[in-house]
């Protein structure tokens, strides 16, 4: 994971939590030092709840600034490329999910926006009239998604015996990088807009299913 060493504001606070996460994991080689999972998901629900209105942030600035019915007519929201990993639609759905098969999803998720994050800052970062601070907000959830994901691994691995590396995975690659880099004015919009508006839609996801997994584990559901 990189991180620029010029950080201020919120890229100091995500180092900290990045730093926080490292050490946790280096304190899981000593048993009676290893921090407890019902800290992980505390922390972990701040985190998403926190990149969610970011991701929010970020949607609702490039819809006020560069919507237009001019590339929108005619065309069709497309799927977001995560679409395909089943994950709970309503709340009684989520309930009966077990630990584990959220967790997974979470994961799928999470990893499925690692390169579409990647293409989203630097879009917003080169778009005429973007404000400086949708790439930052951008760059910013780019980076929590990873300390999102690192997370969830953790818990997900202590949930589970000899688990090898991306066992139990299966998370779609993303196809976008073409529309986001046509020539066209309206295609390049319109895909941006999609990765905002995607984003925004599987933080949310994530973020629920966080607090859900928190309330079962650290409240026994009483709350």
């Amino acid at each position: 994971m990189q991180l620029t060493l010029n950080l201020s504001g919120s890229g100091m606070q995500l180092l900290l939590l990045v730093s926080s996460l490292l050490l946790w994991e280096n304190a899981s080689s000593k048993p009676t030092a290893m921090v407890p999972t019902e800290d992980l998901y505390t922390r972990l629900a701040e985190l998403s709840h926190n990149t969610f209105i970011l991701a929010a942030d970020v949607y609702r600035e490039f819809d006020l600034d560069f919507f237009d019915k001019t590339w929108i007519t005619d065309r069709t929201l497309p799927l977001c490329h995560t679409a395909s990993i089943h994950t709970p639609e309503n709340r009684e759905e989520v309930h009966e999910t077990k630990t584990e098969d959220l967790l997974k999803a979470m994961i799928n998720v999470s990893i499925s926006w690692k390169e579409p994050l990647k293409h989203l800052v630097s879009a917003l970062t080169a778009l005429p009239g973007a404000s400086e601070s949708m790439g930052k907000k951008a760059a910013d959830i780019k980076g929590r998604n990873l300390v999102i994901l690192e997370g969830l691994q953790t818990i997900y691995n202590r949930t589970q015996a000899n688990i090898e590396e991306n066992e139990n995975f299966d998370y779609p690659a993303w196809s976008g990088p073409e529309e986001l880099q046509s020539p066209n004015e309206d295609t390049h919009l319109f895909a941006v807009y999609n990765l905002c508006r995607c984003i925004k839609r599987d933080i949310h996801k994530i973020d629920s299913y966080i607090k859900v997994l928190r309330c079962r584990v650290v409240f026994q559901n009483e709350c």
